[in-house]
């Protein structure tokens, strides 16, 4: 009986815990999961994770193709990578710049997170202008 009401307690407490849009709801938290959806491959979380403009949707189009041209020795080694946050910065109360740099390209890299409408979004525009390497 003990371990029923430990387990009920517990799903309970799981479940108030979650946002009801499975979104993360701050931007360091938006931040690390594109990064690590980027990282992984994982284009459906990442896309996901954008900021919905002309623009920002061609540019993750592009990375796509970019990334999915890589050597697949390439692609393990970001699957593989470590990530780690080296500046959080928050501009305004909507937007913060991330700088990160990962286990396998040790290149220091920036994103942008901004908030509409009380979500949290990356704003490729930025992240791609910046930072995609040139092979």
């Amino acid at each position: 009986m003990k371990t029923l009401l430990t387990v009920l307690c517990l799903v309970f407490f799981l479940a108030c815990n979650q946002n009801s849009t499975g979104r993360p709801e701050t931007a360091l938290d938006t931040g690390r999961e594109f990064i690590r959806a980027s990282l992984d491959g994982d284009f459906i979380k990442a896309e996901s994770l954008i900021l919905k403009d002309t623009e920002n949707v061609q540019l993750f189009e592009s990375y796509k193709l970019f990334y999915n041209k890589l050597p697949a020795e390439k692609k393990i080694n970001y699957q593989k990578a470590s990530y780690e946050i080296n500046k959080y910065q928050d501009l305004n109360d909507s937007t913060t710049l991330i700088n990160y740099s990962n286990s396998y390209m040790k290149k220091p890299m920036d994103i942008k997170v901004t908030r509409q409408n009380n979500t949290w979004e990356i704003d490729f525009k930025y992240t791609y202008s910046e930072n995609l390497p040139v092979e």
